[in-house]
Formats: C-alpha cells, sequence, structure tokens
C-alpha cells in the first residue's frame, strides 16, 4: 500500500469573472507562480504531483494551470489523467502503488470536491462546511498517522495582498439548504397545508403560482405555472392542466424516456382553435417542449440553471399565434400554462421555478429567496408523492442569487 507521509491538496487559483473561460484570472496566474517557490519553501521536497484533468464533464484548465509553475521549477511530471470527478480513481492509484509511500504529494483540484477528497484520503476532522466560493488561498495538509489515518492542518498562505489567515470552520448552525436534508415538513410548513394556485387537478403536477395579471402575455387572461413530476405526466394531465409549455429539467442528459410526452390531440384538446387557416407548409401544436439538462447534487455549472430560468421566461411568454404568424413563423404554438419538471418531481423543478420567480416577481420586494423556495417545497410536499429538494442544487440556487445582476438581462432582472 502506498501512503504518502505528507498530502498537500489546494484548490485552484483565482478565476476570471467570466464564468466561461475555463482559464485562470491575471491574479490566478500571479498565484500559481508564486506557489511555486511557497510550496516547496514552506513544505520541503514534493515528489509528485496531481491536478484534476480536462475532460468530459471536467472543462476548467485552471487546476492545471496553478500546479504548472511549481511543476516546472521542480521538474516533475504533472498527474493529470485524472478528471475532476475520477478523485476517488486517483486516490485509489495512491494507495495501491508503493512508489508514493513516504512521499510528498501536492495536488490541486475543484474547491466543490476537496472534502470529498480528503475524507477519501482517510483525514480526521474534516469540516462538513463547504469549501467558500472566494476562497483561493488555503492549503489542506494531511500528514500521516501511525494507524495510516491522515492529521488535517490548514494552512493559509498568505502570498497575495488581501489574502486572509482565515481556515474553514464548522458552523454551530445550519444553512438553508443544510436543514432541507432532515427538517420535518411539518416544521418548515406548519400543520395547516399550503393550497394550490387555481383549481387544478394535483395528480401530476402541482400549481404552484398564477402570474400577476400585469405580466399576463397578450391573447390570456390568466397563466398559471406548475411543476411536476415527469414519469406522472401524460395527455389526460397536460390536456386537464391547460398546459402549453413544458420545461424539462431532468437529470439525464440522454434519457429519451423522459421527453416521451404525447403533443396534445387537438380532437380530445379543446383549446381554441388557430383564427387563420394552415397553409401547406404551416403546422400547429398546442404544445412546446424544450428540455435543459442539470446533473444530481451540485455540480451543474451556474449557466445551466441560468438557461433553466430563461427558458421558463421563454415558455411563458409565447405571443400569440397571430402574432407568430406576423414574425414570419411557419410552426404555431398555443399560448398556456407552463409545466417545470424533473424525473421525480422534486429538487430541480423546484429550484428553477423558485429562482424565476424569485428574479421575476420578488427580486424588488422585501421576499427573500427562502420564502419563495420554502412556498414550493411546502406545496410540492402536500400535494405530490416525490418532492424533497437536495442541498447540492439549493447551494446552487444561492449561487445564481448572488451573481444575478451580471448574468440575467431584463425582463427578469429588475433595476
Amino acid at each position: 500500500m502506498g501512503h504518502p507521509k505528507e498530502i498537500l491538496i489546494l484548490r485552484h487559483a483565482e478565476k476570471p469573472a467570466d464564468t466561461s473561460n475555463e482559464n485562470l484570472s491575471t491574479k490566478g496566474y500571479q498565484r500559481a507562480a508564486a506557489l511555486a517557490y511557497y510550496l516547496p519553501e514552506t513544505f520541503g521536497a514534493i515528489d509528485h504531483i496531481f491536478a484534476a484533468g480536462v475532460g468530459h464533464k471536467s472543462h476548467s484548465k485552471r487546476p492545471i494551470e496553478t500546479i504548472t509553475p511549481l511543476a516546472e521549477r521542480l521538474g516533475k511530471k504533472i498527474h493529470d489523467s485524472y478528471l475532476k470527478y475520477q478523485y476517488p480513481e486517483m486516490i485509489a492509484h495512491i494507495f495501491g502503488d508503493d512508489t508514493y509511500t513516504n512521499s510528498t504529494i501536492a495536488i490541486a483540484w475543484q474547491h466543490t470536491d476537496i472534502e470529498d477528497i480528503a475524507n477519501a484520503f482517510g483525514a480526521v476532522k474534516v469540516p462538513t462546511t463547504k469549501w467558500p466560493g472566494d476562497c483561493f488561498d488555503l492549503v489542506w495538509k494531511l500528514t500521516l498517522n501511525a494507524d495510516n489515518s491522515y492529521a488535517l492542518e490548514q494552512i493559509p498562505q498568505l502570498l497575495m495582498y488581501g489574502d486572509s489567515d482565515d481556515i474553514i470552520v464548522d458552523s454551530t448552525t445550519k444553512t438553508f439548504c443544510e436543514e432541507l436534508l432532515s427538517i420535518d415538513p411539518r416544521d418548515l410548513c406548519g400543520m395547516n397545508p399550503a393550497i394550490p394556485a387555481g383549481n387544478f387537478s394535483n395528480i401530476a403536477m402541482t400549481c404552484i403560482f398564477q402570474v400577476p395579471k400585469a405580466f399576463v402575455p397578450e391573447g390570456l387572461t390568466e397563466q398559471f405555472i406548475f411543476v411536476g413530476a415527469g414519469f406522472l405526466l401524460n395527455e389526460q394531465a397536460i390536456i386537464d392542466n391547460q398546459i402549453a409549455a413544458v420545461l424539462n429539467v431532468a437529470y439525464d442528459e440522454n434519457d429519451p424516456e423522459d421527453l416521451q410526452i404525447p403533443f396534445s390531440d387537438p380532437t380530445i384538446d379543446k383549446r381554441a382553435a388557430l383564427p387563420f387557416q394552415l397553409a401547406e407548409n404551416e403546422k400547429y401544436y398546442l404544445n412546446q417542449l424544450d428540455k435543459v439538462g442539470l446533473v444530481d447534487g451540485n455540480e451543474n455549472d451556474i449557466n445551466t440553471l441560468v438557461a433553466a430560468v430563461l427558458e421558463a421566461e421563454q415558455l411563458l411568454n409565447a405571443p400569440t399565434p397571430t402574432q407568430q404568424k406576423a414574425d414570419g413563423m411557419v410552426n404555431f404554438y398555443a399560448q398556456g400554462n407552463l409545466v417545470i419538471h424533473c424525473h421525480d418531481g422534486g429538487s430541480r423543478s423546484v429550484t428553477v421555478t423558485a429562482l424565476y420567480l424569485y428574479y421575476k416577481y420578488y427580486a424588488t420586494t422585501d421576499i427573500s429567496f427562502q420564502d419563495v423556495y420554502k412556498s414550493i417545497i411546502c406545496l410540492r410536499w402536500n400535494h405530490s408523492v416525490n418532492n424533497h429538494p437536495t442541498q447540492g442544487i439549493c447551494e446552487n440556487a444561492y449561487e445564481v442569487i448572488n451573481t444575478y445582476e451580471a448574468l440575467f438581462p431584463e425582463p427578469i432582472r429588475k433595476k
């Protein structure tokens, strides 16, 4: 068994404000250069260097860029064959190779996995508080114990202007997202069940909001937003709830069954007919169907959540068929209600809906995102089968909130 005597885990250096840029920022490159001297001078000889590789669902070049100056200065190879989600395989490789016995290893990785990496190495007293999103100046040193566990010491780098001597400590109180994992619905929602909006059947989906009349698009007198479970959606549910648009936010990227929701049959669905005759090259659909592929936990790119919210905005604000024809369209879509769903109708649809409602209708009021999210959660708890939001996507939602002014254009973001 290859047990290193010391393991240095550090987050990649600073990233640019542009979230589509997978490289370091200018300050990040400066930190990377400084680390090339700081790490060996502080911790002694470094024998092996690892960094999260670039590949499928592991697009960031920052871990490699962070550790490259050190590798070049020491003449060491960077082991980057393991992608960010393959850290268990990396650790198994290290433990299974005597090459690493009694060595010192430096590892540069994404901050969302550092806690799990430390735990997988067998570190004791690892903080459960998530690594802060704005922390780039900390080293976790794991020192081998006699029982092959590792003692964890957190060491502030204090390399650059603005660096902090803070370490990560567990909070005495849980965040709203953390409480969702274990909170009793009666404690969160009270003893009086929340009442869905409108007068709709709630077997397949829950009507969680009626759009204020001032925001209902021209051509409609009322409009509603639903959240639902994809496996329960069917033709009758779509008709009964007057659904004109379906936004799927399931985690299954290539699951065709999750999109097998038939378009409504106009001989059964008696919504208003088109006010004009269709030409031979024109078609009329009673439903729009779109998908944004989110994944489990907190591994969603922030822009994917943003895309889901913007897609909800577009679907809800479809113009009248008459306006669509005037705009030169040949495929026409009905106006009506929107359902946002994932496979089980839980966290993803709830989160996207809460984000949309908060930005669109509550951003300039005293109503907090927690209250909007709580309201939707309570409706799902009382009126559906699978409804518990996951902590990871809740945390993603907060990340969107903290940066929404730079991400959301009008009309969702208000002045």
